[in-house]
């Protein structure tokens, strides 16, 4: 595994408040929407909001196989990984920004709407293009490799 584009990676995703989301919807297809990161730290472990009756969470819970695309003009990371839902208060108040709150009543109850989730994507597979240079490796565990 390149260490220098994994490092580099790991800065780039926390640049990054939306990416592309895809799922597999009932028919076997790809379905791809926007999603908000929620304070991603690295490429292994990324939560996302969204709500409980949507059509990705209804996927997901029939395959919970899911990619993560982020870029730039001139850098790609894709992820490609397992999710699992989460609705509990805790997941929830400790990944709550106060932006989700504004302007906006998709999740009027705050931080306790019963609709209010996240999802918690880990990573399996990585492909990244940054500065030019590429190369595409997978997570295992804590093993990394090519």
């Amino acid at each position: 595994m390149n260490i220098k584009l994994f490092d580099k990676a790991n800065e780039m995703i926390r640049t990054f408040e939306y990416a592309s989301f895809g799922v597999i919807d009932e028919d076997g297809y790809p379905s791809v929407s926007a999603l908000s990161l929620q304070n991603p730290e690295n490429i292994l472990e990324l939560y996302l909001t969204t709500t409980m009756d949507s059509n990705k969470v209804k996927r997901l819970q029939k395959n919970n196989k899911a990619s993560i695309n982020c870029y730039t003009s001139m850098n790609n990371l894709t992820l490609v990984g397992e999710t699992e839902i989460f609705s509990d208060e805790e997941t929830k108040s400790k990944y709550w920004q106060e932006w989700v709150d504004r302007g906006s009543d998709i999740y009027a109850g705050g931080v306790s709407d019963a609709n209010y989730c996240f999802i918690r994507f880990t990573t399996k597979r990585v492909s990244v293009l940054i500065d030019e240079e590429s190369t595409e490796f997978t997570i295992n565990k804590t093993v990394l490799y090519e």
